[in-house]
């Protein structure tokens, strides 16, 4: 089977244009009486036919935003949004695709039409570390935060300063409260989560006779399945981009280090445990192709790949398997295997208010909306990504997504769920790790060469 893709995007832009004009309408650069470019302009900027404008613009109309001016055009109705109060939400780009987000501010709008959300996308790099200059330069009201960024404020302290208290949902599972309560105070509301978990081509594991992978896998085991299948298919048996600060901590989780600090503040740990994490990496890596490193840049590389079938199992997330789920790829998912401890990264995802917002009750409604049930059931059913919502989460029904048939192993999974935080390390000193580790796994240094540089700089 291949990963073409079943249906085109054209929904997805439409979304995009409704919010694009119904937020023009709501920052008033488009005044009551103005015309709307012409439906062939619309048709250019978001790549539409005209039967997809049209629609769209007429649920414009429903909504008392616009009116049709016959032979003319479409124009703003007077005091269309007079009344309207507009939020501005910093997210990150991959939500488009994780939790559909345009359709959701559609959805959010029809049922608040006096709150407009302004989509504001965040920047990508060092964010965390400048959250707080962030939200005082932009008047952004509801920011998404990950854990990981969650992790890095409460290092810089006073950045939890922008973030507005908020009350606990008795509806969301309570575990994920846990990355983004600071002090018994709750900072930011969980919305998507995701565990890592191991993904397989079905295809390729039945033709090379493989039985599929179950929660008693080792690496070891990854290796041999990886040489099989390599061998057999002449492609990648096994994939990861090694790099990535959401893959290679992995092996440091199922070590059971757990970092201390020295007299200095330097970090101080286990050896012989930091030796067996980076040896699992090491024999991973020892099994692939030597070429393979330079096939990604980033995390997105392998699913890629894996979607192209030029690899048959890849260490990924719920949130990324979603570039799968209009595909026809044959393909399931399984536990991350484990050398020590069985424990696998979970990514969470939520949403905070800005405590300098001037809308401060415009923007706890529209968290409380995406995290009620309309919201998170609607992700559960059009994504593959996880809602917080622990009754939209175990929803079950057909969808017409190309969903793995093993999807609610993420609930047998729960127990082994673990941070960053609870190896009692910074996100930084991850970084720095991973780069005295890169010059390991290319035989460029020693175990202990690197330990004793880890030891004394970081």
């Amino acid at each position: 089977m291949s990963a073409k893709p079943k249906r085109t995007t054209f929904r997805i832009r439409l979304e995009e244009m409704l919010v694009s004009l119904r937020n023009d309408i709501g920052m008033g650069r488009y005044a009551p009486g103005d015309f709307l470019p012409s439906e062939h302009q619309l048709i250019e900027q978001f790549s539409l036919s005209k039967n997809s404008v049209r629609k769209g613009l007429e649920q414009l109309v429903e909504q008392g935003l616009v009116e049709k001016v016959p032979r003319i055009g479409t124009r703003v109705v007077q005091n269309a949004a007079a009344a309207a109060v507009t939020i501005r939400l910093g997210y990150f780009s991959t939500l488009l695709e994780h939790v559909n987000l345009m359709t959701l501010l559609n959805r959010f709008h029809r049922t608040y039409p006096g709150i407009v959300v302004q989509p504001v996308p965040l920047p990508s790099t060092r964010f965390a570390s400048e959250l707080a200059d962030f939200l005082n330069a932009e008047p952004i009201d509801v920011v998404t935060v990950n854990n990981e960024m969650f992790e890095t404020l409460l290092e810089n302290g006073p950045a939890l300063s922008q973030l507005e208290p908020l009350a606990p949902s008795g509806s969301l599972y309570p575990f994920l409260n846990r990355p983004f309560t600071e002090a018994g105070a709750l900072y930011v509301q969980p919305f998507v989560f995701s565990p890592f978990v191991l993904a397989y081509n079905k295809v390729h594991f039945r033709e090379t006779g493989l039985t599929a992978p179950d929660d008693s896998w080792t690496w070891d085991d990854v290796a041999a399945a990886s040489k099989r299948l390599s061998s057999s298919r002449g492609h990648l048996g096994f994939y990861m981009h090694y790099l990535s600060i959401n893959r290679w901590p992995l092996f440091l989780l199922q070590s059971g280090i757990r970092f201390g600090r020295s007299p200095e503040g330097r970090l101080a740990f286990d050896r012989d445990l930091l030796r067996t994490a980076a040896a699992t990496g090491s024999s991973l890596l020892a099994a692939q192709n030597v070429a393979s490193a330079y096939l990604s840049e980033r995390d997105a590389d392998a699913e890629a790949l894996f979607a192209q079938q030029k690899v048959s199992m890849i260490v990924t997330s719920y949130f990324s398997i979603n570039s799968l789920r209009e595909t026809d790829l044959d393909y399931d998912i399984a536990p991350l295997p484990h050398s020590g401890e069985p424990a696998t990264l979970m990514l969470a995802i939520g949403l905070a208010v800005n405590k300098q917002s001037g809308k401060k009750q415009a923007a706890k409604t529209f968290v409380d909306y995406c995290t009620g049930e309309e919201a998170q059931l609607f992700i559960r059913k059009t994504t593959l990504s996880l809602p917080s919502r622990k009754e939209a989460a175990e929803w079950s029904g057909p969808d017409g997504l190309n969903r793995p048939s093993r999807h609610e192993v993420y609930r047998d999974l729960a127990p082994t769920y673990r941070l960053y935080a609870d190896m009692n390390i910074r996100y930084a000193e991850l970084v720095r790790i991973c780069a005295e580790l890169k010059l390991y796994w290319a035989g460029l240094d020693d175990m202990d060469t690197v330990s004793r540089r880890i030891e004394e700089t970081v």
